[in-house]
């Protein structure tokens, strides 16, 4: 080791700064907390002098001396606002004040437009009601089973007074089917016939038990649907008439699925 470098002073790896330093910092630190807590508890022992209530004060009435300036002032409101004025018989002289003119007034104000007339209501074709037919049969269980008489060879369709008039000339050929053992009871629809002969209603009568087949009624139905009647001729009006299916042996008996 050389000389110059004996005489320079030894330095560390790390470096702390002097304990001296250190010192004034603390006491600096601790005196502002000091002031600060001492701040604090100042701002908390404020005490606020608690609020005085004023006294309730009594009413009190003021006296406007009429033609002072401030009941001239008041005149026009207490004149607008008296009750007198809004009773019923003060209202029937007020006068109705003119609609305002407004800025924009549309074409359909100064000439109205001519609205075309309702075409007249057409006549409302109505079905019977049942109780024009007769009273409803109520079964009784009590009662015998019905009897039926021995069904004819063919199935007959028979039409009452109003649609015998009318009766097609040429009747389409019947083919029926219904369930063995079904009960093939008359069975009758109520018709509505227009006067060009064309079938427009046909519902199934109350008034009959008629058969147990549903499937052979609705083709009855369908098949009254497509009878083509005489026209009515000078009259124009829907003719209502019963129309009476009488099974016969031409039923086709198969089981239905």
């Amino acid at each position: 080791m050389s000389a110059a470098s004996s005489n320079e002073p030894l330095r560390l790896l790390f470096d702390w700064a002097s304990a001296q330093d250190n010192r004034r910092r603390l006491a600096i630190w601790i005196f502002i907390a000091l002031l600060l807590h001492a701040g604090v508890y100042l701002l908390l022992r404020v005490a606020y002098p608690p609020p005085n209530p004023r006294p309730i004060s009594d009413a009190t009435l003021h006296v406007l001396l009429p033609g002072s300036p401030e009941a001239t002032r008041l005149a026009p409101f207490l004149a607008s606002a008296d009750p007198a004025l809004f009773a019923p018989e003060q209202l029937r002289d007020l006068e109705t004040p003119d609609p305002p003119i407004p800025n924009y007034v549309p074409s359909y104000e100064k000439a109205l437009p001519d609205l075309v007339s309702l075409p007249e209501p057409g006549t409302r074709i109505l079905p019977p009601l049942t109780r024009d037919f007769g009273a409803l049969p109520m079964p009784d269980s009590r009662q015998a089973p019905q009897q039926l008489p021995p069904p004819a060879r063919e199935t007959q369709l028979e039409f009452t007074a109003t649609l015998e008039g009318r009766r097609p000339a040429e009747l389409p050929p019947m083919k029926f089917t219904a369930r063995p053992g079904d009960l093939l009871a008359p069975t009758s629809f109520l018709v509505a016939v227009g006067p060009d002969g064309t079938v427009r209603h046909v519902l199934k009568s109350l008034s009959t038990v008629g058969s147990t087949n549903k499937s052979l009624d609705e083709a009855a139905k369908r098949y009254l649907m497509s009878l083509k009647f005489s026209p009515a001729g000078e009259m124009q009006d829907t003719t209502w008439g019963t129309a009476t299916f009488h099974w016969g042996l031409d039923v086709e008996r198969k089981r239905l699925q």
